[in-house]
Order: structure tokens, then sequence, then C-alpha cells
């Protein structure tokens, strides 16, 4: 599964892939994707920066993962991600914080939702 969000209240774009195939298409979209990372990892965290501004968060999810395997690996990939948008925004975070933390919480239950769909 494919799916894609625009984060608004950070301007942020959310792209996950949860196949390989589905990897596939997005490195159509984004050139600077590793070829190799669904065959080398159960889950990846990629931020850019695109001309004009815009920010892409881009997570690889192995759908194949099951229960707890599932929500540790989407709970890691929503702390790097939470990390990167914050550190982009400004917001620096000192271990842990409420905006922090809220926004971990957000991202795993986006990305549990579409990998264990």
């Amino acid at each position: 599964m494919k799916r894609h969000h625009l984060l608004d209240i950070y301007g942020v774009e959310l792209h996950l892939a949860t196949t390989r195939r589905d990897w596939a298409g997005l490195r159509r979209s984004f050139d600077f994707l590793d070829r190799d990372t669904p065959k080398e990892s159960f889950g990846h965290t990629t931020y850019a920066t695109r001309r004009g501004g815009e920010r892409h968060l881009i997570f690889w999810i192995d759908a194949t993962r099951v229960g707890g395997d599932l929500v540790d690996t989407c709970a890691h990939e929503a702390s790097h991600g939470a990390g990167r948008i914050l550190e982009c925004v400004g917001h620096r975070v000192p271990g842990t914080d409420e905006p922090h933390a809220y926004l971990v919480g957000w991202l795993t239950r986006w990305l549990w939702e579409a990998a264990s769909a």
C-alpha cells in the first residue's frame, strides 16, 4: 500500500510505502531514494526538501511484519520522522517533550493503520 498525507500544521508531505512495488513507485518521484532499502530493513525514514521549499517525509514500513513487531517498527520510524519535522521547524527537542510525544503518537498511528490494513 502506498499512502500520502499533507501534514499541513508543519507543511510536510508524508509518503508511505509498505511493499517493494510501492517503494519503486516512490523512487520514480524521488530519485534520491535508495533502491535497496526494502531489502535491507524493516523500516526506513528519509526527509528531503525540494526546490521551491516542498518538504517530504518518506517512510518505508515492511507490512509483512505483524503484531508487536509491526507496532515497534512504526513507532521507531515515527520517532525518526517526528525528530526531523521538529528540527526543520526550529523546535529543539530536549530529550522528549509534549510536541515530540504527540507527533510521535500521531505518526505511529498513521503508519500502523496504513501498514496493517
